[in-house]
């Protein structure tokens, strides 16, 4: 799987390290994985670095996952820090997400990530 979920307890966020080719499957384990932690935890801020994707599921079904996360995740705040060549794919789902009420923000930095994050 090209995702990795982990916690920055000092911090207070879930972290999810995304890579490769990732598919609608990986996006929807991770997605568990992150409501997992939020539900045992506590935590309601998720950082992922996208960074090193080197690709996305296609329009329809990034669509029907921001659609599913608006929904199983509305509580949760999340940073995701994009690679430039997926940006745009990225920003679609963001809208999607948006248009439902979700706190979701596409970065280009981590710093500028981590600080939206923890206002």
């Amino acid at each position: 799987m090209p995702e990795e979920v982990s916690i920055l307890a000092d911090l207070g966020i879930i972290q999810v390290d995304s890579y490769g080719e990732v598919t609608e499957a990986d996006l929807l384990a991770s997605m568990e994985e992150v409501l997992e932690i939020q539900n045992t935890r506590g935590f309601t801020r998720v950082f992922v670095d996208a960074s090193k994707e080197t690709s996305l599921p296609k329009t329809l079904p990034l669509h029907q996952f921001g659609s599913v996360l608006s929904t199983d995740a509305m509580m949760l705040k999340i940073a995701v820090l994009a690679s430039e060549s997926l940006r745009e794919d990225l920003r679609f789902l963001e809208t999607v997400t948006r248009n439902r009420g979700m706190q979701v923000r596409i970065f280009d930095s981590r710093e500028k990530a981590m600080t939206w994050l923890q206002e």
